[in-house]
């Protein structure tokens, strides 16, 4: 039965009992939206149960992260009364269900939230649930892409394949679409560096490192990433080294379009093993925030602040 016969249902049989079901009557306003029909009856009722004490921001490991991404979104209270909005089959723009979404996916699962809530609201179950619908959107969410996604991992066998895999996709081929020069693979490549881009690897100590890189192949040889196919330059575009190689000519797209960029484990086995001491795993977790960071400029999308 949907949500919207459901309602009904009860309203009937509370009406009957000369009751007044004045909590439902407000409930079924989420039964005629797109969000509030794949939620459940009890996340329906959670959503209308808090109360907004801001008890959950206050205990979120990730509320720190608001004072270099302004998306209010982040901060669990905020983020519930935006939801129930959005269930409420309120008209957003795309700015704001991308800062909806974006809030939703910055959350490491730490279960305080849920522990915390007078209301017994089971948060963390809401935002995995959440996630998986607006992801059918189609909106690119670029925090896959990071270790924000472990949780997911974890719940991979909740979420049917094609639709756990769908947003993966999505969001590197948005990072792709951005780099021109790897598809134009038969073409000579500019060599006159980026030094916007190398400026950008020279923010920290570790990944201005890739610089001493003299292409001894070491970190390729070790990453157990390559080691998984046969043909891994086929497979992955660009090895370890050859992206030490693209960041010290100042080629952003080879660097940013690699595909080995984003399949890094980040088991630092290239660090460790490497005889110049270069930071591998700092430098590509660097190019990894500098490709979001300018994909997110070139499509107008706001961009934290450094």
């Amino acid at each position: 039965m949907s949500h919207a016969g459901l309602f009904q249902s009860i309203k009937s049989s509370l009406e009957k009992k000369g009751l007044v079901p004045s909590k439902l009557l407000q409930m079924k306003r989420f039964s005629r939206s797109w969000m509030g029909q794949r939620l459940t009856m009890m996340q329906l009722m959670e959503l209308d149960a808090c109360m907004h004490c801001g008890t959950c921001s206050t205990r979120c490991s990730v509320a720190i992260a608001f004072e270099g991404i302004p998306n209010v979104n982040i901060l669990p209270s905020e983020k519930l009364g935006s939801l129930r909005s959005l269930a409420s089959g309120k008209a957003i723009t795309e700015k704001e269900f991308r800062d909806i979404q974006e809030g939703v996916y910055l959350c490491t699962n730490c279960y305080r939230c849920t522990v915390v809530c007078p209301a017994g609201i089971d948060l963390q179950k809401m935002w995995f649930t959440v996630r998986e619908i607006l992801f059918e959107r189609g909106i690119p969410e670029f925090s896959l892409l990071s270790p924000l996604s472990f949780y997911r991992g974890l719940m991979k066998e909740e979420v049917a394949q094609k639709d756990y895999q769908e947003p993966l996709t999505r969001a590197r081929e948005a990072i792709l679409s951005q780099c021109d020069w790897m598809k134009r693979k038969d073409q000579a490549l500019p060599l006159t560096p980026d030094k916007n881009f190398q400026s950008g690897l020279n923010l920290s100590a570790q990944a201005k490192t890739f610089s001493v890189c003299f292409g001894c192949q070491t970190c390729t040889t070790v990453c157990p990433v390559v080691a998984n196919y046969e043909r891994p330059q086929e497979a992955l575009g660009l090895l370890p080294h050859q992206i030490m190689h693209a960041a010290g000519l100042g080629v952003r797209d080879l660097a940013f379009g690699s595909i080995m960029l984003w399949d890094c484990l980040t088991c630092n086995q290239c660090q460790e093993q490497c005889p110049q001491g270069v930071a591998v795993t700092d430098v590509l977790y660097e190019l990894k925030n500098l490709a979001v960071k300018y994909v997110k400029e070139k499509t107008g999308q706001p961009v934290e602040k450094r």
